[in-house]
Order: structure tokens, then C-alpha cells, then sequence
């Protein structure tokens, strides 16, 4: 993996749209934060822009985040929002000759079909964490901001992220891999189709029933991602409990998955589509300790 150059007070972070449209005065409320943390912050110049429900054609949303990667004055590209769309661009992205790019890239959600871009077909650390127009404009968690300004800056933030529940416990160590379960489970079939490898797997996602959990977790392991992992963990999972919202339905859908393997199961980390969402450094290796409940971070996250 090859690790992006670090963030300096005074940096120039550029926000891009690779999906949905975004409101104008949220990703506004989100540059001033980040503004305030330090940095200057460029806003791509189609990031306003409106097609559908998409922030402008594939074509205009491809070329501008080309463009930022491969413009030197920009150090790091944070994404605007998610929604839906960052999956269309997969391929326009691919057949740019991208592979000798290195740089800071944070977004989530649907912009997990990025972040499984850069890290397979460019092995580019790249970081799971809080968008523009989202966390930022909402005002993030002291904590989880600090810890992601960590991870940029100087490339440590928390030494670890605890979880509550472990399904399966033990030790578990392997570069960390994943993102969103639905987009993550969308690539399966394409030519950029999800590969983990002897990785740990983070999941998570939001407003999906348990049974739809389990659909999507039964068609990754018919496709094999389960078999060569060194442990799974998952967020927070909001929205995802059922009508009841009892905790038990979606946690015995995750046990029985991954009844079949040996490595560690957890379940609760606060990363993702939740009230804080701390970043997460894909790329780097990570370790899973079942007893003290914890994802431990064992490498600098930038160069």
C-alpha cells in the first residue's frame, strides 16, 4: 500500500460531488468548519451542480475529482456528501491512469465504491470518514474530529476504537478493508468486485431490516469474501434493528454468517452512519482484540 503525504497547517483541501446533489448551504456550514481546523478549502467548481438526483453527469463528476488528484496544489480531496452515484464513476476513473496518484481521499457511505477503487487498483491508503455537507455541516464530535485531523496531519489519531459486543472473540490482525455493506455487495460481478483477501473486514450501513442484512451478508459469503479474512467487524448499524428494534434479531443474522469461520466477529464500532463517526484508515494494519474489545491501529496513516 502506498501512503498519501500528510496534511500542513495551511493545506488546501478540495471538495468534490461524486454523488448525489448537494444543498448549497450545508456544504457551505461544513467549509467553514474545516476552514476553522485550519486548512484552506477549495470547492470544486461542479460541485453545485444538479443533473437528476445526481451533482452533474458522470462525465462532469469523474473529470472534476481527476482533476483534483492529479492538481499538485491540492492536498487532500474530502467528499461533499454521498447519497447515490459514486459507483458510476468507477470506470470512468479507472481507464484515466490513476494508478500513480497519492493522495488524501475521505468520504463514506456510497463513496465506499471509491475507496475500493483506490485501494485495489491503485494501493492507496485512503480514509472511511465524515463528509462536507454531512458531519461537518452538523458540527462533528470533538473526539472523532480530532482523531481524523490526527490521522491527516501526522498520521496517528486514537491508538484505538472500542466496540461493545464481541460475537466471537480472539486475536485478529490484517490490513483493514471494507465500507458499506449494500455497495460494497454491488460490486460483486463487475470487474472491480470487492476482493478483502487475509484482511480485517469492516461493515456497516443504515435503514436496512435484518433481513436485508442477511441477504447481503449470505450473497458475500456465497461469494467467498468471508473465507481467507483474519476478522470482522461491524458499525453501529443504525436503522438496521427491524420495526422492534431489538438488537437480538440483527446480531444472531450476523452470528449465524459467520458461524462457519474461526477469526474474530464484533459488532458496535463507532464508525460509519452514526452519531460520531470516527475515520477509519483503509490500508493500514489493524488489530482485533476480542478480550479488551478494541480495533487497535498498528501503522502511520500518511507518509
Amino acid at each position: 500500500m502506498r501512503k498519501p503525504p500528510r496534511l500542513s497547517a495551511g493545506d488546501t483541501i478540495g471538495i468534490v460531488s461524486p454523488a448525489a446533489a448537494v444543498e448549497e448551504s450545508k456544504l457551505k456550514r461544513g467549509v467553514a468548519v474545516l476552514e476553522k481546523t485550519g486548512f484552506s478549502v477549495r470547492i470544486g467548481a461542479r460541485a453545485l451542480r444538479r443533473d437528476r438526483f445526481f451533482a452533474g453527469s458522470d462525465e462532469d463528476r469523474a473529470a472534476e475529482l481527476i482533476e483534483m488528484l492529479r492538481d499538485p496544489s491540492i492536498r487532500a480531496i474530502f467528499c461533499s456528501r454521498a447519497g447515490y452515484g459514486s459507483g458510476r464513476l468507477v470506470p470512468l476513473l479507472a481507464r484515466e491512469g490513476i494508478r500513480d496518484i497519492s493522495k488524501i481521499f475521505v468520504g463514506y457511505s456510497d463513496a465506499t465504491a471509491l475507496l475500493n477503487l483506490f485501494l485495489q487498483e491503485t494501493g492507496m491508503v485512503c480514509f472511511h470518514g465524515p463528509v462536507v455537507a454531512g458531519e461537518f455541516a452538523s458540527g462533528p464530535a470533538e473526539d472523532s474530529l480530532l482523531h481524523l485531523m490526527g490521522l491527516l496531519t501526522v498520521g496517528q489519531g486514537l491508538e484505538h476504537l472500542p466496540y461493545p459486543t464481541t460475537l466471537r472473540g480472539g486475536m485478529g490482525e490484517g490490513t483493514l478493508v471494507g465500507g458499506c455493506l449494500s455497495i460494497l455487495t454491488a460490486t460483486l460481478g463487475t470487474p472491480f468486485a470487492f476482493s478483502p483477501g487475509k484482511a480485517i473486514l469492516f461493515l456497516e450501513d443504515v435503514g436496512e431490516a435484518p433481513y436485508r442484512v442477511d441477504r447481503m451478508l449470505t450473497q458475500l459469503k456465497q461469494a467467498g469474501i468471508f473465507e481467507e479474512l483474519a476478522g470482522v467487524v461491524l458499525g453501529e448499524m443504525n436503522g438496521c434493528q427491524g420495526k422492534d428494534e431489538d438488537p437480538t434479531v440483527l446480531l444472531s443474522v450476523v452470528s449465524d454468517i459467520f458461524a462457519d469461520y474461526s477469526y474474530p466477529v464484533a459488532f458496535g464500532l463507532p464508525a460509519g452512519h452514526g452519531p460520531k463517526n470516527f475515520a477509519l484508515p483503509l490500508g493500514t494494519r489493524v488489530r482485533m482484540d476480542g478480550e479488551r474489545k478494541t480495533l487497535e491501529f498498528l501503522e502511520t496513516a500518511v507518509a
